[in-house]
């Protein structure tokens, strides 16, 4: 088993390369990411993205708008927007999903490096 310590978790985190959870754990990052990316998205376009919603007949209808020009948002994505509350236009809570995207993107640029230096030393080193 290859191990290490992530610095910034204070010792409380231990990678195992050999684990299968860890790629499930990138791939919940990057779709926490994605979803994250469409949410901040749809806040800086917020009123066509609301009139578009409103002018949509049902859910269905609105998630498939959301998809089509010029939005383009992934299914995921659209529906993310779809589930929100409208309390999540308000400052506060966009600058909560700025800081989740921020903190994620971080994490996950870290665990790559770590993986692909872990993983330089082993094969190559």
């Amino acid at each position: 088993m290859t191990t290490f310590r992530f610095p910034d978790d204070q010792g409380t985190a231990v990678l195992d390369l050999t684990a299968p959870g860890l790629s499930s754990e990138l791939a919940q990052m990057d779709s926490r990411l994605h979803v994250l990316s469409g949410l901040l998205d749809a806040v800086s376009r917020l009123d066509d993205v609301n009139r578009t919603i409103q002018l949509a007949g049902d859910k269905g209808t609105a998630t498939v708008c959301l998809q089509q020009d010029p939005f383009r948002y992934s299914r995921r994505q659209a529906e993310a927007i779809l589930d929100m509350p409208m309390s999540w236009q308000s400052s506060d809570a966009v600058d909560r999903l700025r800081q989740e995207r921020d903190l994620l993107a971080t994490r996950r640029a870290r665990l790559r490096d770590h993986i692909a230096e872990v993983l330089s030393h082993h094969w190559f080193g």
